[in-house]
């Protein structure tokens, strides 16, 4: 078992002070305190479990959150047994059904594999628009119901405003008559809800009416005219019926809910189960907090774990492992250093998780589910009982050697202490062996030398240690598992001041063995230090040469696709320049002819003159990778040439998208690659049928589906490769009007997935680009939006 007073020692009620914190309902903040951790793996994973949904909820989500209700527990009573509830409680009520409504509808639209407990508890939340519509229309406030709860209760309500206009409009007109100098003041009062006027002691007489209240003086009488009576007696009268109508609405409304109060009852027990789940999530949100894997086994491997009670720039994280390798360890160093703060720490995150808790540690942090977690921690001297602060710590260990077993947490603070060393020390490796004959688990913490020396001969238990730094003398709060640790007593006593004689005779009174114990100990520990220390800076040295060598092949991987943009840009100008000159050529040509027409020159001049012509238009190439020209050119009409059609421009052998047309003169601007050209009309030429080049091309063959999304493999490419393959990839895309594309580059060294990230930031095609999400294959992948 795990009774209140470890759960008091290992401040788990301080926990759940802050978790309540995140609680909206009282019953889940009342629950929250009256929490225990449970003792069956199955039932911890499930309270885990809830809370990782709840998280996933309200952080990927961004939903799930309670909205507040009161426990209207006793006024569901009363209305079952045919009470009236007042305007505030079937306000309650509302708020019952309206909380159940928003979260039932809000998760269950949430459509998640990973999320399946919640939804089951939320299907459970009775929902009732109807009777929540009409509470909230009838019943304004706590004090108030709206005029058209009702047709008869609107009919009364305006009738009682039209009588006050009246009871006023005569009490007015008597104030600005000729009996206004009888007045006290020009004002209309109330007394005994009734309308009345203050009226002058000495001429009460003179205004006819009945006396309500006098002033305290005496001075002035409450005097209601006849005029105003029958009013008043009316106003009186319909005021009663307000008040019957406004209870047979409330009847009739408590009647309803009656039928239903066995529904909002489970509304609120689901509700505060919902609320319970999100309090622990947000609560482990806060705290960066991690899910722990749990075992039943006595396994408890925390890394990195960080103690939720300290302030996060001063808690030290603490790492340890126990249950696999060793059933108990035994901590030593100096005081001060932290293995109290520890051994809480440990028995702390066993209880977080057994209660459905995330714990402040690292990834794949393991805790175990104990039938008990025992602890004899701090002084407890009595002095009610007359015990010494050691009968107390036997006390309690008799107690725990009682009750633990084999599936069982022994927290113990300074075993032995508080009475002789030589004897203290003997009864604790005594009782150190009879909890290792029981096979429980568990943590001590210790100043004997024999202790550390019995757990070097025994594999059931481990020493570790505290870090304490032997130049300042101050401890580092680190724990080092398998190291035995010196107290460093004497030399703290010496760092705060004690004298160097006392020192000498402290050093003199130590038996041979403790000394050369203690040396052998200092010395390992320096040794450690050192090393760990020297493994740090080759760590970073390493670090820094593989992020330089890193760099380094990043570097000449963009250099080399610069160097192939550069190449491609090149080879397109050239030839765009070379077509220039081929337009020149073909004009002299042209007006050649003409020339020698005129002067009836011989026919082989004219075919030397068009043989220059040819020469000339030789000196375009077809660039690597363009597409050949159609086996029969068909030159395209003026018609034909469209925005976004496809053609073939002869003078470069190379197909390309028409981007702009200038019909007056008579030419067309081209995107060829990446690079625009003008184009005469008469060097364009049909590619293949005229239609917009999303229905020319065979997206099968291109590889792109019919569906406006592709998919690219380049793994096992090289980058350069890769670069080019995206590069023509996208221009298929783009023309055959494809939305989005997906590149699969994988992981590996990450090279390819640079290059291609590198290359598609240059791609003019490109709109934005993302990695993948999870299903879509992570950062394995990269989905590209093009414009």
């Amino acid at each position: 078992m795990i009774s209140g007073k470890t759960l008091d020692t290992i401040e788990f009620d301080k926990i759940l002070t802050e978790l309540a914190g995140y609680a909206v309902l009282e019953r889940t903040r009342k629950e929250i305190f009256e929490c225990r951790p449970v003792r069956s793996l199955a039932e911890a994973e499930n309270l885990l479990d809830k809370t990782e949904e709840a998280g996933r909820l309200f952080i990927e989500y961004d939903t799930g959150g309670i909205y507040f209700c009161r426990d209207i527990t006793e006024e569901l009573k009363r209305a079952d047994l045919g009470g009236t509830l007042n305007n505030a409680e079937l306000l309650s009520v509302a708020e019952n059904l309206k909380s159940a409504r928003i979260l039932r509808r809000a998760i269950l639209s949430v459509k998640d594999e990973k999320i399946t407990l919640l939804p089951q508890i939320v299907s459970r939340l009775y929902e009732n628009a109807e009777l929540e519509d009409e509470i909230t229309s009838k019943i304004v406030s706590e004090d108030e119901i709206s005029d058209n709860a009702s047709d008869k209760l609107y009919s009364i309500r305006k009738n009682i405003r039209e009588l006050n206009a009246k009871i006023r409009d005569k009490l007015n007109s008597y104030i600005r008559g000729g009996n206004n100098k009888y007045l006290q003041d020009n004002v209309v009062t109330l007394r005994q809800d009734r309308y009345v006027i203050p009226v002058k002691s000495e001429y009460r007489s003179r205004v006819r009416g009945f006396i309500h209240d006098q002033s305290a003086s005496g001075a002035t009488v409450f005097i209601e005219p006849e005029q105003v009576m029958e009013y008043n007696n009316e106003l009186k009268r319909a005021r009663f019926e307000e008040a019957d109508e406004i209870y047979r609405i409330l009847s009739e409304l408590s009647e309803k809910v009656s039928f239903i109060s066995g529904a909002l009852k489970f509304n609120y027990e689901n509700l505060s189960e919902a609320d319970g789940a999100f309090a622990r999530a947000m609560y482990g949100h806060a705290g960066k907090c991690v899910r722990p894997v749990l075992n039943d086994r006595g396994f408890i491997n925390i890394v990195k774990g960080r103690h939720p009670l300290i302030p996060g720039n001063k808690v030290v994280p603490v790492s340890l492992s126990l249950g696999k390798n060793c059933h108990f360890l035994l901590i030593t160093g100096p005081n001060t250093g932290g293995k109290t703060v520890t051994l809480k720490m440990a028995g702390l995150f066993c209880a977080m998780a057994m209660s459905g808790i995330f714990v402040p540690a690292g990834a794949g942090s393991e805790l175990s589910v104990f039938n008990g977690i025992y602890c004899d921690i701090g002084d407890e001297q009595s002095i009610e009982q007359n015990l010494s602060t050691f009968s107390s710590h036997i006390k309690n260990i008799v107690s725990i050697l009682a009750e633990a077993d084999n599936k069982s947490l022994v927290l113990i603070d300074e075993i032995g202490a508080g009475t002789d060393p030589e004897e203290g020390s003997a009864l604790a490796l005594a009782v150190l062996e009879k909890f290792l004959s029981i096979g429980c688990f568990g943590i001590v913490t210790t100043h004997y030398s024999a202790l550390k020396e019995y757990a070097m001969n025994n594999k059931k238990i481990l020493n570790a240690s505290m870090e304490f730094d032997a130049a300042t003398l101050k401890p580092l709060y680190k724990i080092n598992i398998g190291v035995p640790g010196s107290s460093n007593a004497i030399d703290i006593a010496k760092t705060l001041g004690l004298g160097e004689d006392i020192i000498k005779v402290a050093l003199s009174n130590l038996s041979e063995g403790t000394v050369n114990f203690e040396k052998a100990l200092k010395s390992a520990e320096e040794s450690r230090r050192k090393y760990e220390k020297l493994s740090a800076e080759l760590n970073t040295m390493a670090a820094e040469k593989r992020a330089e060598l890193d760099k380094i092949r990043k570097d000449r991987e963009e250099t080399a696709l610069e160097k192939e943009r550069i190449y491609r840009s090149a080879r397109l100008e050239i030839k765009r320049l070379v077509a220039e000159k081929a337009d020149e050529a073909e004009e002299i040509v042209a007006e050649l002819k003409n020339i020698l027409r005129k002067a009836r020159m011989e026919d082989r001049d004219v075919f030397h003159a068009a043989e220059l012509k040819n020469k000339l238009n030789d000196f375009g190439y077809i660039e690597e990778g363009a597409a050949a020209a159609p086996a029969e050119l068909i030159k395209a009409g003026a018609e034909q040439i469209k925005r976004g059609v496809k053609v073939y421009i002869r003078k470069l052998g190379a197909t390309g998208i028409v981007t702009g047309v200038k019909p007056e003169k008579k030419e067309a601007e081209v995107l060829v690659g990446d690079i625009k050209t003008v184009v005469k009309f008469g060097e364009i030429f049909n590619a293949e049928e005229q239609k917009p080049i999303k229905d020319k091309i065979d997206v099968k063959k291109a590889g792109i589906p019919t569906n406006k999304t592709a998919q690219l493999n380049v793994i096992g490419k090289t980058t350069l490769e890769a670069v080019s393959e995206v590069e023509n990839f996208i221009y298929n895309a783009v023309i055959s009007d494809v939305s989005e594309i997906t590149i699969i580059h994988g992981v590996g060294s990450g090279a390819l997935l640079r290059a291609v990230r590198e290359y598609l930031k240059t791609d003019k095609n490109v709109a934005e680009f993302r990695r993948g999400r999870y299903g879509e294959g992570e950062n394995g992948v990269t989905v590209i939006k093009l414009k």
